[in-house]
């Protein structure tokens, strides 16, 4: 998480989508107050909102509905944060949201989805032949996957954070929650803008700013940019520059022409970042450890005694580079008796990651993906204008994507035999009867052992590498449609009910490409198997009918107590390092050995996960108005979980199990004084995973237990997590001075899913505490911060394989946290 500094508001928020009554200005508050008042919570509790002159808490509106209504009034599990409070606490990119999110948990510093969990689930499957579970929206523009999804956070109008299915808000199906981020809109009303400079140490250089430019009454432009930097932060013991340092250039471009009945906003912005792939530190535990050691030629592989000290050789190097084009236009016009909208969306991206995974000097394994592809989609939207009991709205959507990847596993031969236990590569080469060539031919070992008198004879490859790589294909298509309507029973009852209905096509492709060093162990590190023939290939489809049913009642104007039922669905797909036979058994050659031919095997399918959802809240006013508390909880029944696990050696992505899960998540915020507020928040989740053998692989081996997983609570996601944040403002002279602490916290959890009380498999997850004080006069504000406060060391995630009792891959964590930071920042406003 990054600095946590305050900076005055540069834009107001549109009344039609964020609004506060009294409006901030002239308020005797400072910005950072503001922020942390405007910012939190529409869901499971109200946002904390800025008291006023009488103490009491103001209202905000929200539109997460598809039409403004204050957050008391939504029976939605989301969180509202302001780009005030975006701003003041600098969040760098989308997945910082969730430091501030009850029930979402899994922030990492690199461009990968795949930690992220809303209430436990993930996206387990990290190829690109399937759909990540949480959907990341921009401006209600679906924003893809790995590589294309995670942007800075720049110039920001709010951010709607919500938990649960969502299939009736977005023009694309979200089954276990979405990320929805509104950019600043081009203002009719007034020029004017903001600039401002963060420096710190370690390098630490950002520059952001905005200017607003009115060109008539129904035109206006607004250009943003944004530019950070910062050195890295991790030292590697092989040398070289220290890691999780980054370099990023965005701009955007925003226009909006309106009339009486018709508005247009468009924009279009490009992204550059250049930063370093997830960066893995050895724990130094395991039995895995004694792999490393019969690698190293029986020497012990040193374990850094520092937490942000690691031992990488980075001979492939240490990139997470992207460069995403995305633009989108929405047109909203007043019929009357509805408004109609019209939300069409592109984006372009190119990807490189490289991460050296095995957390070791030695090459066990360098993984990478060069990627690129492209997204189109268009949704077409009523919502009614009726003042009457009965309101609806009703939507089509459609979607195409073209996504190209290169996966790359990369192992040194000598690693392989001898991680085997095998003394040479020539040893595991006759075990295995290995093919071989002979006069121009490949043969099996003991066909020219036996019919040409000649010996098999391993030969290493020039560079003594093994480069495992395969390319994917895909071309997917969608559409869907969508209604919801709600109606008034009483003054003090309403309820909706909602209906999609979603269609998704995938045609795939999997090809494994030439070794090209023509190691003869070719194929043995990541995909298992070889395409001669040319690319397999597979064309499927899916479709699912999914529901809510909401309920509110509001026994007073400060209460409401709602309770939902909803269902959810996230489409089949591909593996992208498996295949399956068309005709008949799988391959049960050793691994390596497998031939995948067009005419007999195509590219491994599964199918969809669902989702049932129960959940109850209530959302109060207390103490007068001085006070807002919230509080919801919910029960879900997860089945088909889309998972990659392992088949001995071989990666396989398949429908597996079922997961009950269950939670409370609660938020209050409270004027302590009228200059001094709190805002606090939490969330308690448990779970249970039934039929999920398949994650084990041999656990039983070591538990003695075959059914070693069955009954295990999801492992990535903690049990407890909670933050609060305390702001407090002093008036002096024509401004003010301010100070803020926050403080963030996730319980330490399981990184594996067998031997649930495994010391070594439980992480330290985050706590960090941060503080910013400073002055803001009318038009400039300058602060100094000091992250993390207490040099806190935790990690994104770790691995901890207690299953494969001979997997080379040794214990590790990764991704350690930020230490201790502080910096200046200045802002003006014009």
């Amino acid at each position: 998480m990054a600095a946590r500094t305050t900076r005055t508001a540069s834009h107001s928020l549109s009344s039609s989508e964020v609004d506060c009554k009294p409006p901030l200005s002239g308020s005797s508050k400072t910005a950072l107050a503001q922020a942390v008042s405007v910012a939190l919570i529409a869901g499971i509790a109200p946002a904390p909102l800025l008291a006023q002159d009488d103490g009491k808490l103001e209202e905000i509106v929200v539109t997460a509905t598809k039409r403004a209504e204050s957050v008391m009034d939504v029976p939605l599990a989301i969180t509202a944060i302001s780009g005030d409070f975006i701003r003041a606490v600098n969040l760098n990119d989308v997945k910082d949201l969730i430091y501030f999110t009850p029930g979402i948990t899994g922030n990492s510093k690199d461009s990968f989805l795949d930690f992220v969990s809303v209430r436990g689930i993930r996206t387990i499957d990290f190829g690109n032949g399937g759909d990540p579970s949480v959907s990341l929206y921009k401006n209600g523009l679906y924003q893809g996957r790995n590589g294309s999804a995670v942007s800075s956070l720049y110039d920001i109008e709010r951010s709607e954070v919500l938990r649960g299915p969502q299939g009736f808000l977005f023009g694309r199906n979200s089954v276990s929650g979405a990320i929805n981020v509104i950019t600043a809109k081009a203002d009719l009303e007034e020029s004017g803008g903001y600039a401002e400079v963060d420096i710190g140490e370690r390098g630490v250089f950002v520059v952001e700013g905005a200017v607003n430019i009115p060109t008539s009454e129904t035109f206006a432009i607004r250009l943003s940019g944004y530019h950070s930097e910062e050195d890295g932060y991790v030292r590697n013991l092989q040398g070289g520059p220290d890691l999780i340092g980054h370099d990023k250039d965005a701009m955007r471009f925003s226009a909006r022409y309106q009339t009486d009945k018709t508005t247009v906003d468009a924009f279009v912005e490009y992204e550059e970042s250049d930063q370093q792939g997830t960066v893995y530190r050895a724990t130094g535990e395991g039995f895995q450890q004694d792999a490393h050691t019969r690698i190293n030629g029986g020497v012990p592989i040193a374990v850094p005694g520092n937490g942000r000290t690691v031992n990488v050789d980075n001979s492939e190097g240490s990139v997470d580079n992207s460069e995403i084009l995305h633009a989108g236009i929405q047109i909203d016009y007043d019929m009357g008796f509805a408004t109609f909208t019209s939300l069409t969306g592109f984006k372009d991206h190119d990807y490189l990651y490289i991460e050296d995974y095995d957390a070791s000097p030695l090459v066990i394994f360098n993984y990478g993906q060069d990627q690129t592809g492209d997204y189109l989609e268009q949704e077409f939207r009523l919502t009614s204008s009726s003042d009457g009991p009965l309101s609806w709205y009703a939507g089509l959507s459609y979607y195409e994507e073209d996504i190209d990847t290169v996966f790359t596993g990369q192992q040194a031969e000598d690693a392989y035999c001898l991680g085997y236990f095998y003394n040479t590569c020539q040893d595991l080469f006759d075990y295995y009867n290995y093919l071989d060539t002979y006069n121009g031919n490949t043969y099996y070992c003991d066909y020219i052992l036996s019919y040409y008198f000649q010996d098999c004879t391993f030969t290493p490859s020039a560079d003594g590498l093994i480069n495992d790589s395969n390319q994917i294909k895909g071309r997917y298509k969608g559409y869907s449609a969508y209604v919801d309507l709600s109606y008034q029973v009483s003054d003090t009852f309403d309820f909706s009910v909602g209906v999609r209905y979603s269609y998704d096509e995938k045609f795939f492709s999997q090809e494994v490409l030439s070794d090209p060093g023509a190691s003869q162990l070719a194929y043995k590190v990541q995909t298992g198997f070889s395409t001669p023939g040319g690319a397999l290939t597979d064309k499927q489809d899916w479709n699912d009918t999914t529901y809510r049913l909401v309920g509110n009642w509001r026994p007073n104007d400060s209460t409401l107590i709602f309770g939902s039922v909803t269902t959810g669905y996230k489409p089949g797909g591909f593996g992208s390092f498996n295949i399956e036979s068309r005709v008949g058994p799988n391959c049960e050659l050793p691994f390596g050995l497998c031939v995948g031919l067009p005419a007999t095997d195509r590219p491994g399918d599964f199918g969809p996960e669902t989702v049932t959802s129960y959940e109850v809240g209530y959302k109060g006013t207390v103490a007068d108005g001085r006070t807002q508390v919230g509080i919801n909880a919910f029960i879900y029944e997860y089945e088909d979980l889309q998972a990659i696990f392992g088949e001995g050696p071989r990666t396989i992505v398949d429908n597996v199990g079922k997961v009950d899960g269950r939670g409370i998540e609660f938020e209050a915020i409270t004027a302590l004084t009228d200059n001094v507020e709190l805002h606090v928040g939490g969330s308690w989740f448990d779970s249970e995973a039934r039929n999920v053998q398949a994650f084990c692989g041999e656990g039983e081996i070591l538990t003695g237990d075959p059914d070693a997983c069955e009954g295990n609570s999801i492992p990535w996601a903690p049990e407890y997590t909670a933050f609060a944040v305390l702001s407090a403002t002093f008036p002096r002279g024509d401004g003010e001075f301010f100070g803020n602490l926050a403080w963030s916290w996730e319980d330490d959890y399981r990184g594996d899913w067998p031997n649930p009380n495994v010391a070594f498999q439980r992480l330290e997850a985050l706590n960090q505490t941060d503080l910013v004080v400073g002055y803001q006069a009318e038009n400039w504000t300058l602060s100094g911060y000091v992250e993390n406060v207490f040099d806190e060391i935790w990690y994104d995630g770790n691995y901890a394989d207690t299953a494969d009792p001979i997997s080379i891959y040794v214990q590790h964590a990764f991704g350690p946290s930020r230490p201790r930071t502080a910096g200046m920042r200045f802002v003006y406003e014009f």
